[in-house]
């Protein structure tokens, strides 16, 4: 995913959109969860809903891939 999202993410900014890539814990760059019970669909959820509350995030696109589209679909409904 991070090549895509190196590539796409340039993309999108030239043609004036705002990105928002978060990279889910235990995802990519992140520290992973010590227990392997930290690490479930819920976390991740609760983790990047309040991540979108957080930055206050509003009349947003959703563009997601795998684990992301799971989760962000679940936000936004």
């Amino acid at each position: 995913m991070e090549l895509f999202v190196s590539h796409m993410i340039p993309l999108l900014n030239e043609r004036g959109y705002r990105v928002i890539a978060p990279d889910p814990v235990g995802f990519g760059k992140p520290d992973k969860p010590v227990k392997q019970t930290d690490h479930n669909y819920q976390k991740h959820l609760d983790l990047m809903t309040a991540f979108a509350r957080e930055i206050d995030l509003q009349d947003a696109t959703l563009f997601a891939q795998d684990w992301g589209g799971l989760i962000g679909l679940r936000m936004v409904s």
